[in-house]
């Protein structure tokens, strides 16, 4: 099977009436894996913590397979547990801060970006941000959920979000002038 091929079957699993099929998980997690990492990365701000995220966001959601009865609704339900499952990796203990890797362990740089300073200036503001702003960020900004699918992803309310992410802009903008000359 070629690659386009696998990737067709992994963005279209099967779902019967158990849940979803052990084959269309397993070729969806192989396709998505490196975008789950780099959605928790961006909240943890550390590989290893963001592999053990999606791990145990990969655990929880076998557990619960059976509750997803509509295959275009597994992408959406993956980054939720994802991205929980990072904000609570972050916020597990003053320990963890010492073990946090650099900024460029987490984030690989656009292969547009025009320069590499701007955007290790941008990484480290994004690391500033609590882990809730950075939620929002990852998830509208770098996965490309609307506003309203961020709010239901993270289950909070859309003014919540709106909110959330209008500090979330303004503080990287305003960080983000204030380094540039």
């Amino acid at each position: 099977m070629s690659d386009p091929e696998a990737m067709a079957i992994a963005d279209q699993p099967r779902a019967d009436r158990d849940g979803l099929e052990l084959a269309s998980l397993d070729a969806f997690v192989r396709a998505h894996y490196p975008r789950m990492v780099g959605l928790a990365g961006l909240i943890t701000r550390d590989v290893d913590q963001a592999q053990d995220a999606v791990q145990s966001a990969l655990e929880r959601a076998w557990r619960k397979r059976r509750t997803v009865r509509e295959p275009a609704s597994l992408r959406p339900w993956l980054d939720r547990i994802v991205v929980r499952e990072a904000i609570r990796q972050t916020r597990s203990g003053p320990l963890a801060m010492l073990f946090r890797r650099p900024s460029a362990d987490w984030a690989d740089l656009a292969a547009d970006m025009p320069e590499p300073a701007e955007a290790a200036m941008l990484r480290e503001a994004l690391g500033r941000l609590s882990p809730d702003h950075r939620a929002v960020v990852a998830l509208h900004l770098h996965a490309g959920y609307s506003v309203d699918e961020t709010a239901r992803l993270l289950q909070v309310p859309f003014d919540t979000v709106r909110s959330r992410l209008r500090a979330a802009r303004e503080r990287l903008r305003r960080e983000m002038t204030e380094v540039t000359p």
